[in-house]
Order: C-alpha cells, then structure tokens, then sequence
C-alpha cells in the first residue's frame, strides 16, 4: 500500500509537469538551461521509476512462488485432515463395537451367574443332604467315585467358566478403554490439524491478497514510467522548439547588426569621399572599401577537439551499462573521462554556454551551445570557470575535472545532444 501511494503521488506530479511544460513563451539560454535541468531530473526519475518497476516484478515472482509451495503444504495438511477423520470414524465404530463385544460379555457371565445361583437355591432347597445324596445313591465304590467327580467337574466347570467371563468382560473392558483413549488422541489430532489447515488457508489467502495489491501496484509503476518517458519526450520536444527560436532570434539579431554596421560603415565612406574630395579638389577616386562583417561563428562540424588533454582513456562508454552504484542496467547517454581533480577541461567546439551551474546527479556542469541544434554537456566538474550566456572558443579551458553529483571519483562525464536528445560523441571525438 505504501507504493501504491508513492506510485500515485508520482503520477500526479507528472501530470503537473505536463501542465508546466506546455506554454513556453520567451526563450533564452537560461530557459533552455532550465529544460535542460529539467529533462535530467526526469531522466533520473524514469531510472528510479524502472528500477522500482523491475524490484515489484521480482517481489511478485518470489512471492508467486511462496503461494505454489503453500498450496502444496497445505494440500498436504489437508490429506491428513482427512485421513485422521477417517481413522477417527473407524475408531468410533470400533468404540460401537467394542461396547456391543461389552454388553454381550457381560449378558453371558450375567447367564452364567443366575444358572449358578439357580442351583444354589436348589442346593438350598433340598439342603446340604442332597448333595450327599447324590453321591451315596452310588451303586458300586467305582460309581460312587465317578458320582463324586462329575459333582466335584461341575464345580470346577462354575469355577473356570466365571473365571473365563471375567477374564472376557476384562479385556473387552480394556478394549473398549484403548479405543477410546485411540478416539480420544483422533480427536484431538482433527481439532489440531483443522487449525493448522485454517491457519495455512488464512496465510493463503493474505498472499494472495497481496499478490493482487502488488499486481496494482505494478500497473501503476509501469503507467508512471510511461508517464515520465512522454514528459521526457515532450521536453526534448521543447528544447528543440526553443533552440530553433534561440537561433532565429540570433539570426535576427545577427541580420540587424550587420544591417546597422553596412549602414554605419556607408556613412563613414561617404564622410571620407567628401573629406577626400575637399581635399583633392576636383580629383575622383579610383578605389572604395568594402565594407567589414564579423560573421558569427557556427558549429563547422568534424571532429571535436578532446574535452581533457594528456588523459585519453575511457572508463565507461556511450551506451548500455551496470550503474558503478546503484548496480542497476541503464543506458550510459555519454563517456566517462578519467583524470585527476582540477585537471582542465576546455570546450571541445566553440559556441554559447547556455548552462553553467548544478545539475542533479551530473553535479556541477557546463553545457554550450554550437548551433544547427547540437550541444555538449561537461559533468561532476569540481568548478566551473564560464558563465551562462559566456562565448567560448574550441579549445578554451571551462572547468577542472572533480567528482561533484552521483560520482565513483574524479572524471568528466562528456555528452552530446542534437535537438535536445543524447546521440553517441564517439564520431565527435574520433573514437
């Protein structure tokens, strides 16, 4: 939720800038300084805004995978859900069971204990005779001992049957004790796996539910990078538009100079063909002066003199690259110079500087003007030494080489721009 709030905030400050960008009215070096600034701003935006973009899509992968793993485990707890409410069915009918193998033990010996007592009331009936008599109504000695054993295998046979269902209501008792202690632990595996399951399906659905807060989240980054890459775009526009004003007002001024000069260098020869002719008498000249303009230089195109005598290695060219800091891929718009602190570094072609100040990430920074829309730009310098508006020569010094802005040490970072968009300088500098 917090980058869905940043990524808002964002998109609506680039709506604002659309809103800003749109009239530009008198153009000057200062006003295409300002654009300048600006497109580096946003530049630097669209780096973060894709970096951000690319973090949310790894954060999504990552958490894709969470979800599969946790759908697997909890399929699994869920297997187990069922196969302990499974066993705990069985166990109850075995309880069910176990109670009816209970009641039927305890029906027998309750059988066998009023057969018992029904001959003892016999016994009593007759009284402690009959049993005597039993065994005295013996015909013979041998039937008298066969009398006395069947008496004597009658009680044996009360003793070893009661014993028997005793032993029988016992263990089914056991029995039934073990099944239900076994249905007992069952049921509290069901409570406990149940609450793991329901625990796991929460955890779930909070995934998935951030899963989506991302995938909204991802959309609105991928809106502001192609928010920011229009303002861009509109900006190289309006930098274009403004250079081409800022050559027509110079062409004017440049016309209306010469005009002036042609005018003034007429009146001067004319002051000096009458001087002469006082002077001479009647005598006409042979000879006139042309009259002398200043053409104003302009960019002659070719190649451009190096940024930064005696150092001509190259630690990072014009093209795609891993960011030294952030460790990011971007897309590198100049080359990277390398050269110790205060080493100068002169304008690789004449021309008006038109930005002469800080400029985010490039820190303190020159960028001149050489006509039919192509610029340099002259970054991390540790001072500049020309003012915007200033007219420099190729191969006049305009600052020392530093490390100010986003910088791993001393270097100038070099571009050039035509209509206000980076192209490569390796044909400008021969590279």
């Amino acid at each position: 939720m917090k980058k869905l709030a940043q990524s808002a905030k964002k998109l609506m400050l680039v709506t604002l800038a659309f809103a800003i960008l749109t009239p530009l009215v008198v153009v000057s070096a200062s006003s295409v300084a300002e654009l300048e600034q600006r497109r580096i701003e946003v530049q630097a935006e669209i780096a973060g805004a894709r970096g951000e973009y690319i973090e949310i899509l790894q954060e999504m992968e990552t958490l894709e995978l969470e979800i599969l793993e946790m759908d697997i485990v909890l399929e699994h707890a869920t297997d187990q859900l069922v196969l302990i409410e499974e066993s705990l069915e069985e166990t109850r009918l075995d309880l069910e069971l176990a109670e009816l193998d209970l009641e039927q033990a305890r029906q027998d010996r309750d059988d066998h204990f009023d057969r018992f007592k029904t001959r003892l009331r016999v016994m009593y009936i007759h009284g402690p005779m009959g049993y005597l008599e039993v065994v005295m109504q013996a015909n013979s000695f041998l039937d008298f001992l066969a009398r006395l054993e069947h008496m004597n295998a009658i009680a044996r046979t009360d003793r070893e049957m009661a014993t028997r269902l005793q032993d029988a209501e016992d263990l089914v008792e056991k029995t039934l004790e073990e099944t239900f202690r076994t249905m007992t632990r069952y049921e509290s595996l069901q409570v406990l796996q149940a609450e793991r399951v329901a625990d796991l399906q929460l955890a779930l659905s909070n995934k998935e539910n951030f899963m989506w807060r991302l995938e909204d989240v991802a959309t609105q980054q991928e809106l502001l990078v192609r928010q920011l890459e229009e303002t861009d775009r509109q900006i190289g526009i309006e930098i274009q538009q403004a250079l081409e004003r800022a050559r027509q007002a110079e062409e004017a001024e440049r016309r209306r100079a010469a005009q002036a000069a042609a005018e003034r260098a007429a009146r001067e020869r004319a002051e000096r063909e009458a001087r002469e002719a006082a002077e001479r008498a009647a005598r006409q000249p042979t000879a006139e002066q042309a009259a002398a303009q200043a053409a104003a230089p302009v960019h002659a195109g070719g190649t451009m003199a190096w940024p930064v005598p005696g150092h001509t290695r190259v630690s990072s060219g014009y093209g795609n690259r891993t960011h030294p800091i952030t460790r990011r891929p971007e897309f590198h718009t100049g080359v990277d110079i390398p050269a110790p602190s205060g080493t100068n570094i002169i304008a690789a072609e004449s021309g008006f500087v038109i930005a002469s100040g800080w400029r985010g990430g490039f820190g303190n920074t020159v960028i001149i003007d050489h006509g039919n829309g192509l610029t340099t730009l002259y970054g991390h310098n540790s001072r500049n030494l020309v003012s915007e508006g200033q007219w420099v020569n190729r191969g006049d010094v305009i600052a020392r080489v530093g490390t100010t802005g986003i910088s791993t040490g001393p270097h100038l970072h070099f571009e050039v721009r035509r209509n206000g968009s980076h192209i490569s300088p390796n044909p400008f500098l021969g590279l």
